[in-house]
This record gives C-alpha cells, structure tokens and sequence, in this order.
C-alpha cells in the first residue's frame, strides 16, 4: 500500500482483511496505524539496505591495496546496479519520511549506526593497512559515501538525461579520489 500510494495509503481494513483477522486485531501490536506505519517504513528500509554479501565478509578477502580498491569498485558497481534503484529510491523515501517524524528518525538513525558502523570498520581497517587516507572520520565517510550512493537515484529520476555509466565513473572517481593516499 505504502508503495503504490504513500503513508495515506495504508488502510487497516483492507490489512486485516489480508491477513484474515479482524481489524482490531491489528492492535494487539500496534497501539495505532501510526506505530504500524512506522514499522513498516523501519522494516522497508532495513531490508533495501541489505547486501548480497556483508562488508565483514568482503573485507575478510582483502589482502592488498588492489583488493581494496576492486572490493570497493565491485561494492559501488552492485549498489548502482539498475536492479538496486527500487531500493534506493525507497530508502529516500523513508528517510523524507523521518525528516517529518521523530520517532521514525530515531529507528533510522539506529538502523544507519548499525549499518554503516561495518562499512566505517572497514575503512578503519584499510586506513591501519595505509590503504586510506589516515585523516579520514571513517563514520563521517561512511555517511557520505551512504548519501553518494542515494544519490544516484537524482540521475535515475530522469531517464535519458544523464549517462549513468558516466555517472557511476565520476562518483567512483570521486570515491576513491577521497579516500585513497597517493601510491608511494
């Protein structure tokens, strides 16, 4: 329902219908339809944020500032994946969402803690190898490398305009212009 028609979609009836219960079931588990949308964006949200394999594992491979640097490429070019646009385009409609609602940030932002805590460890991890610039926040840059790939989703909103392949080349660039030293 939130999908084909936003927050105001959401229709108690027409759940418990679904699910076979009667509607004052429904608040058994949700003191109101606000708590069960609330849910749902945190549970939408999560699953768009899963990874076909988690960073700990890919690090686990990395043995050289090469295999840094094709982990890292080979981990953008699966976030930008035109299959990942759905899930993009999802996360920024849920973080639009808890920009108006304090509890719904709250739940994101411990979803984001979580989630980018293991993509800052890993940069911490490349920064002790030297393969990272040193003077890098890694939770800043974890944040910002988030937002880079959301941001993708700007260029897919209008198809044809802009090369996404070209896209994808300068935000790699720009990645690893940031965060590699120079090779000695």
């Amino acid at each position: 329902m939130m999908e084909e028609g936003g927050e105001g979609a959401v229709r108690l009836g027409v759940i418990a219908e679904n699910l076979g219960i009667k509607e004052p079931s429904i608040y058994h588990h949700f003191k109101n339809r606000v708590e069960l949308v609330n849910a749902a964006y945190v549970e939408w949200y999560w699953q768009c944020l899963k990874t076909d394999i988690p960073v700990e594992a890919m690090m686990v491979l990395v043995e050289t500032r090469e295999d840094y640097v094709r982990t890292f490429r080979k981990s953008m070019e699966w976030s930008y994946q035109p299959e990942r646009h759905h899930a993009r385009a999802i996360r920024l409609s849920v973080l639009g969402a808890a920009q108006r609602n304090p509890e719904l940030a709250v739940a994101i932002n411990e979803i984001n803690k979580k989630f980018l805590a293991t993509i800052a460890d890993s940069i911490l991890f490349a920064q002790q190898k030297g393969w990272a610039r040193a003077d890098l926040d890694p939770m800043a840059t974890a944040y910002w490398l988030h937002g880079q790939i959301i941001g993708r989703t700007v260029a897919e909103m209008d198809p044809g305009f802009v090369d996404l392949a070209q896209w994808d080349k300068v935000s790699f660039e720009a990645v690893i212009a940031l965060m590699l030293p120079p090779e000695k």
